[in-house]
């Protein structure tokens, strides 16, 4: 997986949101050499390159491993097809910060995007919309439909701003 951005068909034969070979033909040769991705025939030498302890990366890849390997992710319940085993060279690897992209259950809103609380009453003032409303994205992000979420997020945008515009 890269991001959301399924790099091999799935199963069922939908092809991937970005074919691997654009990646590996067309970007990643460009990022190794300007040296924001580094190339590793070994895990140990990617850590020494990334500058991460190498006992600790090699037993976190070995676990993972063997996670994938029995396709169940019993340490933090990551889905079992986006468990693909890390274990052929070469190994690439990034120095990077992390984001979230949405909540997977959402804040609890109201019919008019109005964050709700727990006995379900509007909290006055706080709106909520995109992926962070309503459960949008409940137990699961799917992969299949790449910018699902920006028509409902437009839409429902435009929406609480026309009430704050009456109000």
């Amino acid at each position: 997986m890269h991001g959301c951005s399924r790099l091999y068909p799935f199963e069922n034969g939908a092809d991937p949101n970005i074919p691997f070979q654009v990646i590996e033909n067309g970007m990643l040769p460009g990022l190794i050499e300007d040296g924001f991705v580094s190339q590793a025939d070994t895990i140990e030498e990617l850590a020494q390159k990334l500058g991460l302890p190498t006992d600790q990366l090699a037993a976190t890849v070995e676990r993972y491993n063997e996670l994938a390997h029995a396709g169940e992710d019993t340490d933090f319940g990551k889905e079992p097809f986006r468990l693909t085993p890390v274990d052929k060279a070469p190994f690439y690897g990034a120095k990077n910060t992390g984001y979230v992209l949405c909540t997977m259950d959402g804040i609890q809103i109201d019919t008019n995007m109005n964050a709700i609380d727990t006995e379900g009453a509007p909290i006055p003032g706080l709106y909520v919309v995109g992926n962070d409303s309503g459960c949008y994205f409940a137990n699961t992000y799917p992969n299949l439909s790449t910018g699902m979420a920006c028509g409902r997020t437009v839409t429902f945008g435009r929406y609480v701003g026309k009430l704050l515009a009456k109000s």
